[in-house]
């Protein structure tokens, strides 16, 4: 019970952010299965049923990968018959899935209403380095208005990888494509590709910008399972879209775990990344306060009421997370030194990111911080973290070392314990 009213109050900033926001999503064929696409439709009927419109686009791909389409396969009659028939056996799988409502079930009393139709007008590829693609089409126009006016009813927009020609012919567009013009032209908020794991590919990062994910892609040729996913989040990314999700369609119910936990457990391509390390704000205190409050409970930090915190809050350096403050770290210059020195206090990590590297990102952002003022001595005073400031260059100093200034301001009763580092 607790654990469910946590999760639940945890998600409800998500339920507030999503609500009216529009997503394409794109699922791959790859990880289109009977026993996946039940839970899958379930997922988005809930986020559907939450405010956010969707507009859900599949593709022709199969599992075992005999058909692998991209916007250089040439799709002569046979292979357009079975794109055809592949698209028409999941466009009618999809729109039975979202029609259920049994009982006991995720889709009890959900009314849901696919909507699909020709909104992509396409145009034939041609022939690129000699040879003819043939019923390989590229997007000329997407009707935005009408997806649009769906969309604000409530209906999801299903979208099959297809375009249709004013002179009545049918194209197979490559989804990687479709999907980031679609995003373009609709202007989305976020766009989610439920594909193979990312991870392998990304060395299990959950969030990068598009210049660390460039470089994590230099070389690779969107073969290799993962890639192709995230070569199509980067193409995105630099559309302009804000959010490009890349999750695992094998991974039962990853969808929700994205969008609603606060590190997700797929990769994050942000346009503007929203883990940021920076100078705190007056209005960073409430969320400073509830990191340092139950350090002084244990006796770890010296206690600081709202009042010093607000007279001292150009010292802090934050790190926000998603809207929420994960860690804090404050530097105060002591006049009068020479060598110019300084003091590092109440550095504090969220108990659940204390695994993650914030608090040597903190450390880094003060001693740049404290460069840039030409400090040249930087010391902390700890009762219970000596081993931490130890492993990463600090060392160990009598009392009698600090400036006269904070001499005359320690606490004997607490004992801490003292440590320098040269910068």
């Amino acid at each position: 019970m607790t654990d469910f009213v946590r999760i639940f109050r945890n998600s409800a900033p998500y339920i507030h952010a999503y609500r009216g926001k529009t997503a394409v999503v794109w699922v791959r064929g790859t990880v289109l299965s009977p026993s996946s696409v039940h839970a899958l439709v379930s997922d988005l009927a809930l986020l559907n049923s939450l405010g956010m419109k969707l507009l859900l686009l599949f593709d022709a791909e199969d599992e075992v990968g005999e058909l692998r389409l991209d916007e250089h396969a040439q799709i002569d009659g046979d292979a357009m018959d079975a794109i055809l028939n592949r698209i028409g056996h999941w466009r009618s799988r999809l729109e039975a899935q979202f029609t259920q409502g049994l009982a006991n079930s995720p889709m009890h009393g959900a009314r849901v209403r696919v909507i699909s139709g020709n909104f992509v007008t396409a145009r034939p590829t041609g022939v690129v380095d000699g040879v003819d693609l043939l019923a390989q089409g590229r997007v000329r126009r997407i009707d935005h208005l009408a997806i649009r006016e769906h969309l604000d009813k409530g209906n999801i927009v299903l979208m099959p990888p297809l375009g249709y020609s004013v002179t009545g012919e049918v194209f197979y567009l490559a989804p990687d494509h479709l999907m980031v013009e679609t995003a373009r032209r609709m202007d989305a908020d976020k766009i989610v590709i439920v594909g193979d794991n990312p991870h392998p590919v990304t060395g299990n990062q959950k969030e990068m910008d598009a210049f660390e994910l460039r470089r994590c892609l230099e070389g690779k040729t969107g073969l290799a399972a993962g890639e192709r996913e995230l070569l199509t989040a980067l193409a995105a990314s630099e559309a302009g879209i804000p959010r490009c999700h890349v999750i695992d369609g094998h991974q039962d119910g990853a969808l929700l775990a994205e969008l609603f936990t606060r590190d997700g457990v797929g990769t994050l391509i942000a346009r503007d990344r929203y883990d940021t390390f920076r100078p705190a704000r007056p209005d960073d205190i409430n969320g400073i306060l509830a990191l340092l409050q139950p350090l002084e409970e244990r006796g770890i930090l010296v206690r600081r009421d709202r009042e010093k915190l607000e007279n001292e809050i150009s010292h802090f350096h934050v790190n926000e997370r998603d809207g929420m403050i994960v860690g804090c770290a404050a530097l105060y210059l002591i006049p009068d030194t020479e060598p110019q020195v300084a003091e590092l206090a109440c550095v504090a990590v969220h108990q659940d990111y204390r695994q993650s590297g914030r608090g040597d990102a903190l450390l880094r952002a003060l001693e740049k911080r404290a460069r840039e003022h030409k400090v040249e001595r930087l010391f902390v005073l700890t009762t219970q973290t000596a081993h931490w400031f130890a492993e990463r260059g600090f060392e160990s100093a009598p009392v009698a070392e600090l400036p006269p200034e904070r001499q005359s301001l320690y606490n004997f009763q607490r004992n801490s314990k003292v440590f320098f580092k040269s910068l």
